[in-house]
This record gives structure tokens, sequence and C-alpha cells, in this order.
């Protein structure tokens, strides 16, 4: 593999980008077809077999938003079609797919400027994701890329490519509160920087949380606005066009407060009119409640990394791009009585994807060097830095009547293993019923409704045994996150199938690829 051939891609919610390593092995982002950085993750289908990504496909939300697909990536690890989470959809694609056209997109963009410089075309990629994703949308975030035609060296942690790309800025051993307010989603990891190794200690967010749900506030509030100047009643919910027109002219007009004390809109809306002043005074005020949601998980995340044994941070990073908005910062300085620092908020990520990328890169070289697959030694000081990163949810077994054992729990370093015994009920039992459980409790047993079920499957057993044979169950976490599951009674060891409700499975990838290949991007 060539080392410089590796590229990072952050996958977001709201906007997407795409970094390289330069030949001066600094991290740089390739922009896009229109000259931009990062490009919006909405995807407007012409038809079919015809789709458009980026700020085009924006526009088209007034137009055509029946058309228009925005915030996939909070619908990732849902199990339905688009055309089912939105009745007016009028395409059968999945949350996976939908995301796959956006890194298609993002990737051809880059190509032109590597083709340009007669450099070869993207292939081996880094793809993030929230902190906060679980197994299924960790999954299906790489089935993405693979759909989209790349070789997905990994996954991994929006605040931990963050750090990497704050970390080896620094020779300096310290500990690091990543703030991550992004388009649609918050995380906020407690991380260990270490010369040669960054480690994750804790993890929290809500990636159903982010900068759109300000964009809603706003709306809601220039709606209201527009009704008392008009003597109308119009509500968001009343037509898909005004509520989209107003999204925009709220995302708009929040961006303008992050540098101005007011910003003007005007409005215009079945013949009628206004003209309405937002203050960043009333901005805050009116998204006051958001912000104290994210404060509220910096600090259950605090204290779940005091149980750690971190009890204090040398530094407070702010990242992703809701995070310039100026009341993060006071917020987030009056709280926990810092100085926090918005380090590169809207490409950082990428960036650090790539530098992990060119790391696994070199990781993968001495391997190959050390099993005698290659002659050329690489250079053994690039490969300097460890990740380790943690679980963001406790994963465990169904159990009678009503609960689950839990045999991972949240926060435990990657990769890892948890093991648990259980008892066939009855004699000659064919198989036994493994349910897979996930959720955000710590208790070692509790109670289904606590808990999300991943799959519901059965592990066959290959011998007759009586009831009451112990049946110890395996579950291995692999470094990015992505779950495996074992069954061992006596000396016969079963692997057993892990097929997540909604995860596709190697037929479901191939048509998906096939559709993904066919299909128009621009």
């Amino acid at each position: 593999m060539n080392v410089k051939n590796v590229f990072g891609i952050d996958l977001g919610t709201t906007y997407s980008c795409v970094a390289q390593i330069d030949g001066q092995e600094q991290a740089v982002v390739l922009r896009n077809f229109e000259g931009a950085a990062t490009t919006p993750s909405v995807v407007y289908f012409e038809d079919e077999k015809t789709a458009i990504v980026g700020e085009e496909a924006k526009n088209q939300l007034e137009v055509e938003p029946e058309k228009t697909v925005c915030f996939v990536k909070r619908e990732i690890g849902v199990d339905a079609s688009y055309d089912k989470l939105n009745n007016r959809f009028p395409y059968h694609y999945d949350p996976t797919e939908i995301s796959a056209f956006i890194l298609k997109k993002v990737v051809k963009d880059a190509n032109c400027v590597r083709e340009s410089e007669g450099l070869e075309p993207i292939n081996d990629v880094v793809i993030t994701c929230p902190a906060y994703f679980g197994t299924k949308e960790r999954m299906q975030t790489k089935q993405a890329g693979i759909a989209a035609g790349l070789n997905v060296l990994a996954i991994i942690n929006e605040p931990v490519a963050a750090a990497i790309s704050y970390g080896v800025k620094t020779d300096k051993t310290q500990t690091v509160l990543v703030y991550d307010l992004g388009g649609g989603t918050f995380d906020v990891s407690v991380i260990k920087i270490t010369r040669g190794k960054i480690q994750v200690v804790v993890t929290g967010g809500d990636h159903h949380l982010g900068g759109a749900d300000w964009d809603l506030a706003v709306s809601q509030f220039l709606l209201d606005e527009f009704n008392k100047a008009n003597g109308t009643e119009y509500s968001l919910d009343s037509d898909v066009h005004l509520k989209n027109t107003l999204f925009l002219q709220a995302e708009k007009a929040k961006k303008s407060l992050s540098a101005k004390e007011r910003a003007m809109v005007n409005f215009q809306y079945e013949g009628k009119s206004a003209r309405i002043a937002l203050t960043r005074e009333k901005f805050d005020e009116l998204t006051e409640g958001l912000l104290e949601q994210t404060l509220s998980y910096v600090e259950s995340t605090i204290e779940d990394s005091k149980k750690k044994g971190v009890e204090t941070f040398d530094q407070v990073l702010l990242v992703g791009g809701s995070s310039r908005m100026p009341q993060v910062k006071a917020a987030v300085d009056k709280r926990l009585n810092c100085d926090a620092r918005l380090t590169d908020p809207d490409e950082c990520v990428a960036k650090g994807a790539a530098i992990f990328a060119m790391n696994k890169s070199y990781e993968d070289a001495i391997e190959a060097f050390e099993n005698g697959e290659t002659d050329d030694c690489p250079d053994m000081v690039k490969c300097s830095t460890t990740i380790v990163n943690v679980t963001s949810k406790s994963y465990g077994v169904g159990i009678i009547p009503h609960n689950v054992e839990n045999l991972i729990m949240a926060n435990t370093p990657l990769p890892t293993e948890g093991r648990g015994v259980f008892c066939t009920v009855y004699d000659n039992q064919p198989a036994v019923r493994v349910d897979v459980w996930e959720s955000n409790e710590t208790e070692k047993i509790i109670d289904q409704d606590c808990a999300e079920c991943l799959d519901d499957g059965l592990l066959p057993l290959t011998k007759k045994w009586p009831a009451g044979t112990r049946v110890e169950v395996v579950f291995k976490i692999d470094s990015e996150g992505l779950m495996y599951v074992w069954g061992k009674l006596g000396n016969d060891i079963k692997e057993y199938c892990l097929k997540i409700t909604g995860v596709k499975d190697d037929k479901e990838m191939e048509k998906c690829k096939k559709i993904l290949a066919e299909a128009e991007v621009n």
C-alpha cells in the first residue's frame, strides 16, 4: 500500500470532508468541485438512478423537498428504508445507501483534484463516526463506504480524530476533554494524550443532538414572528416547503450571529412578507435548553472519568462546526472554569482521520515486512501513535425472565472480550437462543426495557446434551467497535454469525454495490 495514498473522511450529518497527507507529511483537506473544503451532506434525486449531492442538492430543499434527503446520519441504525421513514420520498433507499451516495460524491470531487495532479484515485480510507455510535451504526457506516467502492481501513470516533489532529502537534502529556458539537450529533470524550499514544478514557453524547436543533428552534421563532406580523397561523408541520425555507434562513442567521450581534431575516410566503430581527441575546435565549443538554452530557462524562481516576483536564477542545457559536465557548468556559480552545472545527476530524490512516498504513507495512511479505523496510519511527478507544455502549445477553446480563460494559478499553456462562433448559436441546443487547446501562443485570436487541438468533448445538449443560458465550469487540460472538460447549467451539437487524449480509451488499456503481452521482 502506498502510504501517501490513504485518506480520512469526515462523514458528517450536515457537511462532509476529505483529507490526505501531502508531500510535506501534513494533513490537508481536498476541496470539492465548487472549491469548498466541505460538502453539504444532502442528496437530491433527479430520478432513481441520478443523484446530486452538496450545495445544489441543499438548494432543492425549497424546490423539491420530497426528493431531497438531509440529516441521514441521524437515521443510521434505523431498520427501515428512507421511503418508510419519510412517506413523501419516492425511492427505496436506506440510510446506508444514501450515505454511500454522499461518500461517492466527496470522493469523486477529491479525485478530480488528484487526477489533475497526475495522482492515483482514492481507494483506502478511514471514515469517522460519532463516539456514541454503537455496533450497528458503525457497521452500517463501514458498509456505506464499501458500497461507495472504497476500501475502509477503519471506523474511528470523531473526537479521537480531532484529538489526533491536535495531539500530533504536541509532545506534552495531557488529559483533554473534547466537546464535539456537529450539525446533527454531539459527543464528549475524555482523552489522554502522551507521546506515541492517544487513549480514550470515557465517552458520552447523543447522536440526535446537534446544530440542526438550534436551526429548528430559530425556525420556530421566525415563523412565530411572521405569523404575528401577518395575522396568520402557519405551522412548521403544515408545509414541508415552508419548513425547509425557514430552516435554511435560520441556518444563515445562526452563522451570521457567530460574527455579529444581530441578524436580519427577510421572509416571504404566499404573498406575505416580514422583516425579522434576531439578536444574539434572543438566539441564546431560544437555544438555552439545547446548550444545557450538552453541558449535562459533559458533566455526566466527567463523573464517569472520575471513576476511572481522571479528575482534571489540561485542555478543553471545541470541535464540530456548531462549536463556532459564541454561546458554546462561553458556557463551557464558565461551567468548567477553563479557557476552551476552538481547534479547526470544520476540518480537524477529517485531518485526524487522514493521520490515523497514514499511521495504519505504516503499521500494515511493518507487519508485511516482519512476515517476510516484502523486502521494503518501512520507517519504524513514523509508526509512532497508538490509539486506544473504548466501547460507547454496554453489551449483554438476554436472560430469563426479562433481563439482560451485561458481558461488556460501556467505556471499556478496546479491543476487549466478555464471557458469560449459561445453561441449556432441557435434554437434547438443539440450539441456544443468543439475544445480543446494547444499552447505556453499566449494571451487571438490567431490565430489557433499558436496552435495544441487536440480534435474536440461534446458536446450534452439534451434539445431544442433557439439561443444565453449561454453554459459554463470548463477545469480542475489536478496536473499531465492531462485535463478534462465539459459543463454547466443552471443546466444541462454534462461531456464531451475528446478524444485526438492518446490517446487510454479503448478498445484500453485492446488490448495494451494484446500485451505487450504476448510479450517476454529481
